[in-house]
């Protein structure tokens, strides 16, 4: 199979993160931080040096402020839940995956009340426009990275920035961008980072993380259970990491990451994005020229996240995925992405689109075969 649907998960996985797993699985896993013996203490020692290389790779002062999650989704919703309240109000983008969108629209329901600033698939929004929308009440601004559907991308520093002069915390989704391009908390003034272990950090699904800048005020428990510490008291400890990560952590899952986090070191995320930009923008450029095919987001040239979405005439997407799978056993995501808003601002809300994107393991030959079969499809059409 051609697999250029890396956006939603990276296949394959570097063969170091599938032996950690393995190895972990094979060899002994006890639950961190809780118990004395020998096998615990090692796990426990695992998982703190996972921290630390996450820490350091973000530009995070603090590993305890490395909160494991089942998902990206998760770590939005610790935020979410745990820090907004009734009459806070909140900024968000018209760019948003459904991780944000639809956490901010039950938090309407219950008293939230949000801004959503109209942004340009093609070159992304106006800082004006981020402005005008704070109000005496705004306590936070969620944005995400990159647009999963277009590629659309964000100067996170400018956005840093905003927030930082009018006092409002600044939260990001990276789901579409850790691993690829490069992101400092402290330089960009980042409060909250979330991010996708199985996506461009090349880790297996299931892990996600919350990184937290500074914590001021304390979020309140997304959930509530055993900690290994302050096992006496039944409210959940103040502290970081513990505070925000009740019950068994997903050891084996932690420890792939950090062999993912390895990979990237070793390779490096300039070369992983060179490679990855490469094959997108050459699949961009020959898109152009197949009769019938339309290209959304960013224009040729300018920057965004290795993926690309496209329709053929009038066809519908997932008509056209399925094709590239049942005829050429090509692998791409077609529909709305988990994004309706996004779509709605793109204009592609009833069709919806097909997205390839593209990783390091992705090669020239695939994006060929990928302009082939479309040429081939638009013809027929």
């Amino acid at each position: 199979m051609i697999y250029l649907d890396q956006a939603a998960t990276s296949w394959p996985k570097p063969p170091q993160v599938v032996q950690a797993i393995t190895d972990c699985l094979t060899n002994g896993v006890a639950n961190p931080g809780r118990g004395g013996y020998s096998l615990a203490l090692e796990s426990g020692r695992r998982v703190f040096e996972v921290r630390e290389k996450i820490a350091t790779f973000f530009g995070l002062e603090h590993s305890s402020n490395v909160i494991f999650t089942s998902s990206c989704t998760e770590a939005l919703n610790i935020v979410f839940w745990g820090g907004l309240w009734e009459g806070d109000h909140v900024i968000v983008s018209s760019l948003e995956h459904n991780a944000v969108a639809r956490t901010v629209e039950t938090l309407r329901r219950r008293g939230l009340d949000a801004s959503i600033v109209t942004c340009d698939p093609e070159h992304g929004v106006d800082s004006e426009d981020v402005v005008e929308a704070i109000r005496p009440n705004t306590k936070m601004m969620i944005w995400t990275h990159a647009s999963n559907v277009f590629g659309t991308m964000f100067n996170l520093k400018t956005l840093g920035a905003i927030a930082k002069e009018y006092g409002i915390a600044f939260m990001v989704d990276s789901a579409s961008t850790a691993g690829i391009f490069n992101i400092n908390m402290e330089e960009m003034n980042i409060d909250y980072l979330a991010c996708a272990g199985h996506k461009s950090l090349y880790g297996p699904q299931g892990i996600g993380l919350l990184l937290i800048r500074r914590e001021i005020p304390l979020l309140e428990p997304w959930s509530s259970g055993g900690t290994g510490t302050n096992s006496d008291e039944l409210e959940m400890p103040d502290a970081l990491p513990e505070r925000l990560e009740a019950g068994t952590l997903n050891t084996p899952g932690i420890i792939g990451l950090g062999a993912a986090f390895d990979f990237l070191q070793e390779n490096g995320i300039k070369s992983i994005r060179e490679h990855s930009l490469k094959l997108i923008n050459d699949l961009h450029q020959k898109l152009l020229e197949i009769p019938n095919v339309t290209v959304y987001g960013p224009p040729l040239g300018m920057r965004r996240a290795p993926l690309i979405s496209f329709n053929v005439g009038y066809q519908d997407s997932n008509w056209v995925a399925l094709q590239l799978n049942r005829r050429w056993d090509i692998a791409v995501r077609s529909g709305l992405h988990c994004a309706p808003l996004a779509h709605r601002s793109g204009g592609t809300l009833e069709n919806g689109t097909v997205r390839a994107s593209v990783g390091y393991f992705n090669t020239q030959e695939e994006i060929d075969a990928l302009v082939d079969a479309i040429l081939q499809i638009s013809r027929e059409s």
